[in-house]
C-alpha cells in the first residue's frame, strides 16, 4: 500500500466516524474483559490503592471514554486525571458523563494527520507525562506498519518511566465468521468506492455498516508477526510486561500488549 492510499483509507474512516458517530457509540458501551488483565498487569488493580492516590491517564482515540468509567469503578479510590484525544468530537460528546473521582480534558486530535506529518509526540505531549496510557481498538485503523511503530513509539514516550502503555489489536481475521463477513464487505467496498484492490495488502479490509450503502471503514486484522514487530519496535524503550489475546466469543478476537517504559 502507498502512502497517497493510505492517506486516503484514514479520509474514509474520518468520514464514517463523522456520520455514524451515535450509531456506533450505542454499541459501545461494554467493557472488555482484556482491560482487566491490562490494570492487573500495570500495577493497578493487584494491591489497594490509598485514599485519592492520584492517576495521570492517556487515552489516544478514546471515542466514548468507556474505558474511563470502566478504570473508574476498578480503582475507587484513585483520583483520575484523563488527557483524552480523538479526532471525533461527537463520540467523546457521547461520553462526556463521567463518575466523580474522572477529571477529563478532551483534546481533539487527528491522529492520522499527526502520524503523516511527523508531528504526534508533539501532540502526545503534555505538561504531566502519563501513569498509564492506553489506545483501544484504535491500531488496526492505521493503515501502513510504519506508522503502526511510530505511534506506538509515541505512545510509549508520552508515558513517564516506569510507566505503562497498553494497546489492543484486532485479530478478527482468526474467526471464521468475521473473515468471511470481512472478505464481502472488502469486495463490495472496493467495488463501490472504486478502490484499487492491489492496494489491499493481507490483512487489509474494509468493514461495512449494518448494511448501510458506503458505510465503510479501513481496518487492519493483525498477525503474529506483524504483533512481533511491533514489539520490536520499541524494545529499545520499554519491556514487553505482557502480551495476551482476550475478548470475543472465542476469548482470542485482540491481542493485547502491557509495556513498561524502561526507567
Amino acid at each position: 500500500m502507498d502512502p497517497l492510499f493510505a492517506q486516503e483509507l484514514c479520509e474514509l474512516n474520518n468520514r464514517f466516524y463523522c456520520t455514524w458517530a451515535n450509531s456506533f457509540s450505542d454499541t459501545r458501551h461494554n467493557t472488555w474483559p482484556g482491560w482487566n488483565r491490562c490494570l492487573k498487569e500495570s500495577g493497578l488493580t493487584d494491591r489497594p490503592l490509598p485514599l485519592l492516590e492520584q492517576l495521570h491517564l492517556l487515552d489516544v482515540a478514546c471515542g466514548n471514554l468507556r474505558f474511563e468509567r470502566h478504570l473508574a469503578r476498578s480503582i475507587p479510590n484513585a483520583i483520575i486525571e484523563v488527557q483524552a484525544l480523538d479526532a471525533c468530537d461527537e463520540l467523546a460528546q457521547n461520553g462526556i458523563q463521567l463518575p466523580s473521582n474522572v477529571f477529563a480534558s478532551f483534546t481533539h486530535c487527528d491522529v492520522m494527520e499527526e502520524l503523516q506529518s511527523s508531528t504526534l509526540a508533539d501532540a502526545l505531549r503534555f505538561d504531566t507525562q502519563a501513569d498509564l496510557s492506553v489506545s483501544f481498538g484504535f491500531l488496526h485503523h492505521i493503515p501502513l506498519p510504519e506508522w503502526r511503530a511510530t505511534f506506538l513509539k509515541a505512545l510509549v514516550r508520552a508515558t513517564k518511566p516506569g510507566g505503562f502503555s497498553c494497546v489492543s489489536l484486532w485479530r478478527f481475521l482468526t474467526d471464521e465468521g468475521l473473515a468471511a463477513k470481512a472478505k464481502e464487505s472488502t469486495a463490495s467496498g472496493i467495488a463501490e468506492l472504486g478502490y484499487p484492490k492491489e492496494q489491499f495488502g493481507k490483512g487489509d479490509c474494509l468493514l461495512g455498516w449494518k448494511n448501510e450503502k458506503g458505510a465503510y471503514r479501513y481496518c487492519h486484522s493483525f498477525s503474529d508477526e506483524e504483533i512481533n514487530d511491533l514489539v520490536s519496535a520499541v524494545s529499545n524503550e520499554a519491556d514487553l510486561k505482557a502480551r495476551f489475546q482476550a475478548d470475543g466469543r472465542t476469548g482470542t478476537l485482540n491481542e493485547y500488549l502491557v509495556l513498561q517504559r524502561k526507567r
